[in-house]
């Protein structure tokens, strides 16, 4: 009993000693490593159910951003004793911080499982009745902020989640949401943390000015209330935007502070990340040695804290800097381990289960929605024995609901659709680059015999034809017909040996082509520019090659298109495709013409001139890419199939058929969709609608 005593006794002197020296707010108190130390030791020693709680609440903040396993660990704990102890605020902060965590370490399926459980018991008022310790989660007393400043923190980690699976958009309505709910609880820490998160997620926008803006504000709320916990990773945005802007001097500038800000505050996590963009400055630069040592540096501090995302960064920086080297054992080395690392995350797979979740939770609100229809309808039964006018009151009140109720389905459906839309692109995008490795890899096996059948068939003709040389000097002709016919027929065979396997070769040589894959990372591009450069670069390779012909461009592009999110290695091959089509399709049409004859005889040169013409304008939103020509058009019969791989009009070893089913697919993992008009006789039009 006497030592039970005494840890209570020391319980409470550590927690008002935490109090007094933390923020005003104490739901963001974090102890120091020392307080970390006596936390422990109490830990093993207390038998206060609700003292070990509180305990592992503490220490799973403290090691939230220094070793995520361990603060996983610790909320879980809490977790379990929270509910032992029916302690519905204790819960719903252990489950919001779990969800945060899984977040940071991609396991999006659990991150959403835990946001939402949190959610639903931070958004019942009565769950905050017998709260115990209310003081140690809100510095009014209150219970009712305890709950209120959870439920800020989950709409917060919401907007989070978002973030990371790509759903920028998603994730700021989210951040102004609890922007919202904090003007009515002014809570200083929540100002910092959202003005830092939309500043985050306007970046990969390319909305740079805006987000430079939120991060200083950011900053200007870190330094007025002292708290600085994210004031490294702060720094280490606003450098990314200045790299970004190809403005290294800054750049390198903010990296150096967060890397210094992040030592002094102990974030390993964030100071991984800053050693990890000096690395990658420092190759642009190419000063490989200081992005050797940054890199390394980063490795260091991400082994210490055993954190997944980070090693695997690590992996691809150093591998970038021994590729740059021209050290590449090295480089294939850590190329080896950040595939590795990266397929034990499994990452695309628990993205597709976030997005069957995420149906799951539309279907339990439609089932809620549902019992809410039902109970609405008893309440109506009962109130017609109340009489006439309370049968009315009841009445609109069930009206409004259902107002309200089809307002908020409406809302749901809508994100929905928006969260299956990009994970569809993102699922897109990743079957593409895995189909590009495999394309290559058959391409590569099925070359090396192709060669072996087309070098031999070649040599076998040239001995044929030795062999027919020399029998027509030293045979009788009369005698050796029968001979003769059969090397003729060895001939022939050979020559269509020869020239079917230069087809497949072609063939394999395209497919190593169409295999190289960009780096599957959208970026804001000038549609514009791109279309002038590579239209241009592919009617120079046309005039170069054989069979050339003069080509009338047109290029209209609309000057109020903007930047538009493209995987602009990706996208250059969809424009170099579908013009190189049209010039094959023109030349065809244009010597067919060529080949035909006025009333005198002779042939007509001047009735048809080959046009392109290239146009991009705004339709409803969407951004439409046509490309016109003037050819032979595409007959009715075949207008379903040119899209198929392998497809092709064109002549003997001409054509592989794969242009326009890599385009096609190319296309839609950009989100787009590729139509095409074609009169036969008229020419053919081939339209991609993207997304701004």
């Amino acid at each position: 009993m006497k030592i039970f005593k005494i840890n209570i006794i020391l319980f409470f002197i550590l927690t008002n000693s935490l109090m007094v020296l933390g923020q005003k707010n104490p739901y963001w108190q974090e102890p120091t490593a020392a307080e970390a130390d006596s936390l422990k030791i109490l830990l093993q020693s207390t038998e206060n159910d609700s003292v070990k709680m509180y305990i592992n609440w503490q220490l799973g903040w403290f090691y939230q951003e220094r070793n995520r396993y361990t603060a996983f660990e610790y909320f879980t704990a809490q977790l379990l004793q929270a509910k032992n102890l029916k302690q519905k605020i204790w819960e719903a902060g252990a489950l919001n911080q779990l969800g945060y965590i899984s977040s940071l370490s991609q396991n999006y399926p659990g991150a959403l499982n835990y946001l939402l459980a949190a959610r639903e018991i931070a958004s019942d008022p009565n769950s905050s009745l017998n709260m115990w310790g209310v003081h140690l989660l809100t510095d009014d007393g209150i219970a009712n902020s305890a709950r209120l400043t959870i439920l800020l923190d989950n709409i917060n980690h919401f907007g989070v989640l978002n973030y990371f699976v790509g759903n920028f958009e998603k994730a700021i309505a989210y951040y102004q949401e609890a922007a919202e709910l904090n003007s009515v609880i002014q809570d200083e820490v929540m100002f910092v943390l959202l003005h830092m998160n939309k500043g985050e997620s306007y970046f990969p926008l390319g909305k740079n000015d805006l987000a430079k803006t939120e991060l200083r504000t950011a900053l200007d709320y870190s330094q007025s209330s002292g708290y600085d916990k994210y004031r490294g990773l702060i720094y280490w945005d606003i450098g990314k935007i200045y790299e970004k802007e190809n403005n290294y001097r800054e750049a390198k500038k903010y990296y150096e502070l967060s890397v210094a800000t992040n030592i002094e505050s102990d974030s390993p996590d964030f100071l991984g990340e800053a050693y990890l963009a000096l690395a990658n400055l420092y190759i642009k630069k190419s000063s490989l040695d200081s992005g050797y040592q940054s890199a390394h540096n980063g490795l260091s501090t991400y082994m210490l804290i055993n954190d997944s995302v980070g090693l695997m960064n690590s992996y691809s920086t150093l591998a970038a800097v021994f590729d740059a080297r021209g050290q590449i054992d090295s480089a294939y080395y850590y190329m080896k381990k950040e595939t590795a690392l990266k397929s034990a995350m499994n990452r695309e797979e628990r993205v597709k289960e976030f997005q069957v979740l995420g149906l799951n939770e539309q279907l339990r609100l439609n089932e809620m929605e549902t019992e809410k229809v039902l109970l609405q309808s008893r309440i109506r039964m009962y109130g017609l024995a109340a009489g006439i006018g309370v049968l009315f009151l009841i009445s609109m009140i069930i009206y409004r609901n259902n107002i309200r109720q089809k307002k908020n389905k409406a809302i749901i459906e809508k994100s929905y659709e928006n969260l299956k839309s990009t994970q569809a692109q993102l699922v897109q995008q990743e079957k593409l680059a895995s189909l590009g490795q495999l394309t290559a890899g058959i391409a590569h096996e099925i070359k090396n015999p192709l060669n072996f059948v087309n070098n031999f068939s070649e040599v076998s003709l040239e001995l044929v034809e030795e062999i027919q040389d020399i029998r027509r000097k030293t045979q009788d002709v009369n005698l050796s017909g029968e001979e003769d016919e059969i090397l003729e027929d060895i001939k022939g065979n050979l020559k269509k040996i020869h020239e079917h396997g230069s087809r497949a070769n072609g063939i394999v040589t395209s497919m190593l082509q169409h295999s190289r894959c960009g780096s599957g990372k959208m970026e804001p591009t000038d549609l514009n520019a791109l279309i002038k450069e590579y239209v241009n670069l592919s009617f120079h390779g046309m005039r170069a090659g054989k069979n050339p012909i003069d080509v009338d461009i047109e290029l209209d592009l609309d000057p109020e298109l903007g930047n538009v999110p493209l995987i602009k290695e990706d996208f250059t091959r969809v424009i170099i495709n579908l013009c190189n089509n049209a010039f094959d399709a023109m030349r065809g049409k244009k010597y067919e013409v060529q080949s035909t004859k006025n009333n005198d005889g002779e042939i007509d040169n001047g009735i048809y001139v080959p046009k392109l013409r290239v146009s991009t304008f705004l339709d409803n939103g969407k951004v439409r890419l046509s490309i016109e020509d003037n050819g032979p058009g595409i007959p009715d019969e075949i207008k379903d199939k040119i899209l198929q791989p392998f497809f092709t009009t064109k002549k003997g070893t001409e054509g592989t058929g794969l242009g326009l089913s890599i385009t096609h697919d190319i296309v839609k993992a950009h989100g787009g969709e590729l139509s095409i008009n074609s009169t036969s006789g008229a020419g053919s039009t081939f339209i991609i609608t993207l997304k701004p």
